[in-house]
Order: structure tokens, then sequence, then C-alpha cells
């Protein structure tokens, strides 16, 4: 076929394309001309600067200064970032569910005395928005743009993010730091000192005046994210001028100290009313209810701050596993995505790294109830479990020896040149000896060719 006569059919098939691309454009268009015109304003949220709301004689007044907001009335104070950017997106975003045009009498509309009114500077020009009454049997409401006479409809969950009372605006954080700048953490109840910390390395802590005792980083990690994350539930205003039925004098509180290299903040805890305790940012900072649940969290902290785990290293460190009875022991070697365990009388399997690493990670909770000061005889042992790192060498090495009573069981550990004896819980390390058993439980003998046999036949 002569290409040329190609030639006019693809001109049409162009066009035809140009036709569809223009019809789309158009529609695109239309449709963003239409949500446009449903948009009240037409407004950035980084062009607004100052906010009021204003409830009859009540006003919450906001202005942003350095990309931050604070409250200027009737309290100067910073305020809730994520919530005062819900309100600035939602006057941003806002849109008319429908345009009832002008409307002389407004009061049958709630809008001649509205419960709420919004007041916020967009690039130096004043800008309002009249919230009046819900509309009847349904969930919208009515309002008044400016000085537009036209009565508009909004739906009732921008409503909602618009209304937000001072508690929802105010800043309810108890604690500002950034974890990568922390150093120390200092507890001290009364005027006794309860926990005098210093951070060691990432994850690692130690405990100011007390060398030998081994800290559980973890655990100290998550405390500190418990306090990060903590919020205020509700302020007391005004402050009274006697604390001491609070709880927040000296002797009767407990105070919480982050030592950052940006400076120290510090948390005063006091008594507790209901299901929360009164607590203060430092001496002179605002009294607030917090979670009863935070004090609680420090005391439980405090009572298993020590590290009593028989093995505490890295999981993904290990790269070969060793357990069972002397003779009847278990390797599993670590592949890519998976565990290559075998065992006696050459049974294999396979796992996912998930289950030998949550194994792993269960074997992780078995502490010590008391370390022995003396090993004794050491005697044959009934069960050994040795991890391995990538290069095969021993990263921690255990031997049960035998039980001590009916509940504890004796074992002998050692980590590197580190050799430690003591007791633990006979019941969970059974469970994580059954654990390990469930993980062989689908091992196959494997078949080897008798001898003098080949595998396969051959004709």
């Amino acid at each position: 076929m002569n290409p040329r006569r190609l030639i006019p059919y693809l001109l049409i098939f162009l066009v035809m394309v140009g036709a569809y691309v223009g019809l789309k454009w158009r529609e695109a268009q239309r449709a963003a001309r239409k949500e446009r015109a449903k948009k009240i304003f037409h407004l950035k949220e980084t062009e607004i600067s100052a906010l009021s709301l204003i409830r009859g004689p009540k006003v919450v007044s906001l202005a942003k200064k350095q990309k931050i907001w604070y409250l200027t009335a009737p309290l100067d104070t910073k305020a809730d970032q994520t919530i005062t950017d819900s309100v600035v997106g939602t006057l941003v975003r806002l849109r008319t569910e429908r345009d009832l045009g002008v409307e002389k009498d407004l009061k049958p509309y709630g809008l001649k005395n509205p419960g709420l009114v919004v007041k916020f500077t967009a690039q130096g020009k004043p800008h309002q928005l009249a919230v009046g009454a819900k509309v009847p049997g349904g969930e919208s409401y009515y309002v008044l743009k400016d000085h537009d006479p036209r009565l508009l409809m909004i739906s009732r969950g921008s409503k909602d993010t618009l209304d937000r009372s001072l508690l929802a605006l105010r800043d309810k954080t108890l604690l500002s730091f950034i974890s990568s700048e922390v150093e120390g953490l200092k507890i001290v109840t009364g005027k006794k000192t309860t926990a005098d910390l210093k951070q060691a390395g990432p994850g690692q802590w130690r405990w100011v005046g007390r060398p030998h005792f081994k800290v559980r980083g973890d655990k100290v990690d998550k405390l500190l994210r418990d306090l990060q994350l903590a919020q205020a539930k509700n302020f007391v205003e005004p402050p009274p001028k006697n604390l001491r039925p609070l709880g927040l004098v000296p002797r009767r509180r407990t105070v919480v100290t982050v030592i950052t290299s940006k400076g120290n903040q510090t948390l005063l805890l006091g008594a507790k009313k209901d299901d929360t305790v009164y607590a203060r940012k430092g001496d002179k900072g605002p009294i607030m209810l917090v979670e009863a649940s935070l004090p609680d969290e420090i005391t439980k902290t405090l009572a298993s701050l020590e590290d009593r785990r028989l093995w505490s290293g890295a999981i993904p460190r290990v790269h070969q596993v060793i357990w069972g009875p002397p003779g009847k022991t278990w390797i599993a070697k670590k592949n890519k995505e998976s565990w290559q365990i075998t065992g006696p009388d050459q049974a294999a399997t396979k796992q996912p790294a998930v289950r030998l690493e949550m194994a792993l990670w269960d074997f992780q909770k078995l502490e010590a109830l008391k370390t022995l000061t003396k090993a004794g005889a050491a005697g044959s042992p009934a069960y050994l479990v040795e991890l391995r790192g990538r290069d095969g060498k021993p990263l921690f090495h255990l031997e049960e020896i035998g039980s001590q009573g009916k509940k504890t069981v004796k074992v002998v550990t050692r980590t590197g040149a580190k050799i430690v004896a003591a007791l633990v819980r006979q019941k969970p390390f059974k469970e994580w000896q059954d654990e390990m058993k469930r993980l062989t439980a689908s091992a196959k003998k494997q078949q080897t060719p008798e001898k003098g046999k080949s595998a396969k036949s051959k004709p």
C-alpha cells in the first residue's frame, strides 16, 4: 500500500485527537470555574496573618509571628499549631453549599446576632464570616461573607472546624524537645534524686553515681517519647496562690528535667484529681491537668530501669542460632528472607525471617531473677543456646545447668569474656523452648541414597 494514501487518514486522526483534547480541556476549565465560583474566599493559607473567633462578648485572637501562631487574647501564649492551621485551611478551602441570594430580614437565619463571627486579616485586608443558625432538617449553616448581602450555606463539618474553643486553640504540649538533642534525664521526688541519667550513645544510658547499674536504654527512650507526646487535658485558670493542695510544692512534687544541648525542660507533677494530676511547666509556667497515667508510667519505668535481660544484643546482628539439648541441637542460618534450619538425623526445614526473629525477640525478654556471685560446679548442661554473627563468631552463649526448686532454673551465660551465672523463671524459659520446637515441627528427614545405589536409576 502506498504510504501517501495514509496521510489523509493520519490528518483526520490528528484532528480528532486535537478535538478530544480541546473538549477535555474546556470541560476541565468549566469545572475549575464552577469550583472557584463556589469558593467563599479566594486566598492562600500563607496570606492569613491574624485571626479572631468572636462569640458574643468572648473573643479569642491569634497572630502569626515568624510562621508560628500565638494566642494574643484572652491569653498571651503559644497556640496549638495543628488546630490553628486546620482553622486557616478551612477558611481558605471554604465553599458554599448553596447561594440563597439577598435576604433583607436576617433574624430567621440567626445572623442578626450571629453566634460565631470569624474575623481574619489576609495580605493586610480584613475579612469576616458570620455564622448563623443551622438549616432546619439539614446539615448546613447559614453564613454571610464580609459585607456581601447574599445568604450562603456551608457544611456542618466546616462550621465545626471553625468553631474552636480557647482550650482547643491553646498549645497543650508539656515538654517540647528534639530527641537527638537530649543529653540527660533527671527525676527528683521531693529532695531526693530518684534517677540521674546521662546518655552514653544512641539507646545507651548510664546512671550517674552508680557505675555498676546497667540501665535499660529502651525503657528510658520510651519514657522520653511519652513525655514528648504528653499533652495537657485542661488548664487551671487563674492559677491559685496556694499550691500546696495541688501538690506542686517542694517535698511533695515530682520534678522531671530533660537535659538538652539547647537548654533544660522541666515538668512538675503534683497531686491527683480524679483521673488526672496537676502539672506545671517549671516554677512559673501555666498550671495544667494531665493524664494520671503519666506519673504512673514514670514510676513503672524507674522500677524496671535495671537491665536484667540475659541477652540485650541487636537482633539484626544474629546470623546463626544454635539451640537444644547437647548432641541434639538445631542450627538455623540466615538467608536473605528466610532461615534454613537443620537438626538431628539430617532433618531440615525453612522458616520466614520474621518467625525466627520474633523468637529472638521473645528470648530477649528473659530476665535474671538473681545474679549468682558464685557459679559453682558447672555440670553437664541440659540445654544450650548460642547466637553467632555473620562471621560465625559467638555473640552470646547460654547453658542451662539445672532446676533450682520448682520455679527457677540456673543458667550460665557468656558474652565475650564476661561469664555470668543467674537464676531465671522456669515458666517463660520453658515457653521459649516450646516456641523453638514449633519452628522445627515441620522439619523432615532428608533422604540419602543407599550405599552402592545412585539417586536416579540409569537406563
